[in-house]
């Protein structure tokens, strides 16, 4: 059992569009973090700017990393060999579509994943009475703070190579708007409230273009004043399709991911493939995260 008072919480929204040509997504929407979280930038190399110029080609993205990738500072976290799917969500997985009682809506989940324990279905997907799917993952991340995650999500945009660190075998481009953002004085998550993050990656055997726009929870009505019981809350909403992430601390100390993707009129097929890519990507940037942001969490 996993106790109420021991979570932390980070609700993200991302929009994977209409799906019906993977390479034309909607907008997304999403918010994140906690005023409690003030770590603030120094005064100092404090502008961050996109390391290249758009790239709208999608045939020279490419996979992986090729020379200059490997001369970043960071290039020693790559790493292509991500984990393979944990039991618990592959029987989740194999055991899907679940019924679709088990599903909920974006605007219920947060009253219910803020109840302690887990519910029937933590991996794998169902599809509502409307034709929506919900997909589930459950991955273990266990030294990774709701400060590491705040940070990462303002870090990783301005380059491919960045975002590539995140998902090896998926991830091919990553662009921020604006070009250019002022960083002084602020948190982690100010660092991120307000920008649009274009991403190009793999979701199965197709690529898919994603935008995202993080936003702080006060303008969707969040009731910050529950900070203090959760430690960490945020939500994101979009008129199509939602993710949530829940970073939740366990008894042990360790942390855990709880993902919800609602994705509307999608197919058995990309429940399958969301629920696989999400898993690795999360559990693989778990594997990393704290060692990346402890030595380069005051770079831009």
């Amino acid at each position: 059992m996993v106790s109420s008072a021991l979570n932390l919480l980070l609700f993200s929204g991302l929009a994977l569009g209409s799906l019906v040509d993977r390479r034309q997504l909607a907008p997304a929407v999403s918010t994140a973090s906690s005023n409690a979280q003030v770590t603030l930038l120094s005064e100092v190399h404090n502008i961050s700017k996109n390391r290249a110029s758009l790239n709208s080609d999608a045939s020279t993205y490419y996979l992986g990393y090729r020379e200059e990738d490997f001369a970043k500072p960071y290039a020693k976290f790559w790493n292509p060999n991500v984990p393979e799917l944990s039991d618990e969500t592959q029987k989740g997985i194999s055991s899907s579509p679940h019924a679709s009682k088990l599903t909920f809506t974006a605007n219920e989940a947060a009253k219910i994943m803020l109840e302690p324990g887990y519910l029937q279905m933590e991996n794998g997907y169902a599809i509502d009475d409307n034709g929506t799917v919900m997909v589930a993952v459950r991955s273990e991340i266990p030294q990774v703070t709701g400060e590491m995650y705040d940070w990462w999500f303002g870090w990783h945009t301005t380059e491919s190579a960045r975002y590539k660190l995140w998902n090896p075998v998926a991830h091919q481009y990553a662009y921020r708007k604006p070009d250019s953002e002022d960083w002084s004085n602020k948190t982690y998550a100010e660092r991120y409230w307000g920008m649009v993050s274009w991403i190009d990656e793999f979701v199965g055997n197709s690529a898919a273009k994603l935008s995202i726009e993080f936003i702080p929870p006060s303008e969707l009505g969040v009731d910050t004043a529950k900070w203090a019981e959760t430690e960490y809350v945020s939500e994101g909403f979009d008129n199509i399709s939602y993710l949530l992430h829940q970073v939740r601390r366990k008894p042990d100390g360790y942390r855990e991911l709880r993902s919800r993707f609602w994705i509307a009129h999608g197919t058995p097929q990309l429940g399958h493939d969301l629920a696989v890519h999400c898993f690795t990507e999360m559990t693989h940037l778990g594997t990393f995260l704290p060692e990346l942001f402890a030595e380069f969490k005051d770079t831009v």
